[in-house]
């Protein structure tokens, strides 16, 4: 459903809902965390709201919204994963970044495949 004004303000904020929407999601995750002090180490939240920017707005956005969770996760303690893995913490910030970096791919590759 397209709103019905032919407005370019309302065209660009309609097609900005697919970024804020990610956005709240990751600032969500971020708070809840760090609000509870128990980080969440799974990317599944983190995943979704890569994902949905990687379909509606293309690889380049989803890289960036990669970086922003990956910082967000960064932020509010999920890492180190292990206490083993103390002073790792930019290894493992980059292994997030390389499986979010998996999910804009797999996401931008799938939608590619269906529209053909």
């Amino acid at each position: 459903m397209k709103p019905g004004s032919p407005d370019p303000t309302h065209q660009v904020l309609w097609n900005a809902r697919w970024l804020i929407a990610p956005a709240a999601l990751l600032a969500l995750v971020a708070v809840l965390g760090w609000m509870t002090d128990t980080p969440v180490c799974s990317l599944f939240p983190y995943g979704i709201a890569v994902g949905l920017v990687s379909w509606h707005h293309g690889m380049k956005a989803g890289f960036v919204f990669a970086g922003l969770g990956t910082l967000a996760a960064l932020a509010t303690g999920a890492f180190p994963s292990h206490e083993g893995l103390r002073g790792q913490e930019l290894g493992e910030g980059l292994y997030t970044y390389l499986k979010l970096s998996a999910v804009v791919l797999g996401v931008t590759l799938g939608k590619r495949a269906r529209q053909r």
